[in-house]
């Protein structure tokens, strides 16, 4: 074989690796979401950034409650609480309200809305933090069978809606291949943005509890969630009772 068809297959084999490595280290950062079909899409109102509760006043009176009352959530008290925990604060760089780790931001978060928020359908959701819209991916309410998931916890059907928060490890993984610093910073940055939701919550006047009492395989395969993505949090979201 001549010198020049030898430089030609070295090239050729030096293209094949370097899609093939573009194309699982971008793969792996998306979440896979099999058949699950989009069926309606909701424009959120945009998050206001003044309230009437200073941060001092919203931590002194944060407490976790687990009862509520039939009072509707409104589509912007929904707007509002999922930017705190999600929402772009700078889109020239695409921050968040929650610190993460290497900006990778491996969360996701969910709606499952009842009867009692107004200008939402029942159903369930998924939150797009790039435009401020929520996805619908099924239909219903759905809150009865989320509260059997968890352990049969009664207010995760009483309130109006309950917010899902799930962390994508291996998103976190391919920047910080140490899987248990990757583990801890995916944790660690569920927390912080359910800290996000408690605080916004009682600035609204609203009401919440973080849950972490679930049957993770369960609540994944009841709606629909991508392989990659592990169930961290449920806040159940209402007025006081």
């Amino acid at each position: 074989m001549d010198r020049k068809k030898k430089l030609v297959i070295i090239c050729l084999i030096i293209i094949f690796i370097g899609v093939s490595s573009a194309y699982y280290f971008s793969g792996s950062n998306k979440t896979t979401y099999n058949n699950r079909q989009v069926i309606g899409t909701v424009s959120l109102p945009a998050p206001q950034l003044t309230g009437n509760l200073s941060v001092e006043a919203a931590i002194e009176n944060r407490r976790s409650v687990r009862h509520y009352s039939n009072e509707s959530v409104t589509l912007d008290n929904v707007s509002q609480i999922l930017w705190s925990a999600q929402g772009i604060t700078n889109t020239q760089y695409q921050l968040r309200a929650a610190p993460s780790a290497g900006q990778v931001y491996p969360l996701e978060v969910y709606v499952i809305a009842g009867p009692n928020v107004s200008g939402l359908k029942e159903g369930v959701y998924q939150y797009e933090p790039s435009n401020n819209t929520l996805e619908m991916f099924m239909n219903g309410d759905l809150r009865g069978d989320l509260s059997t998931i968890a352990d049969g916890q009664p207010w995760v059907k009483q309130a109006p809606l309950d917010i899902l928060i799930t962390g994508n490890d291996q998103k976190m993984m391919d920047k910080y291949p140490d899987k248990d610093l990757s583990i801890r910073f995916v944790d660690l940055e569920a927390g912080h943005a359910g800290e996000n939701i408690y605080l916004q919550a009682e600035s609204l006047g609203l009401v919440t509890v973080s849950l972490g009492s679930f049957d993770s395989n369960q609540l994944s395969q009841k709606f629909e969630l991508p392989s990659n993505e592990t169930p961290l949090y449920i806040f159940p979201i209402g007025h006081p009772q």
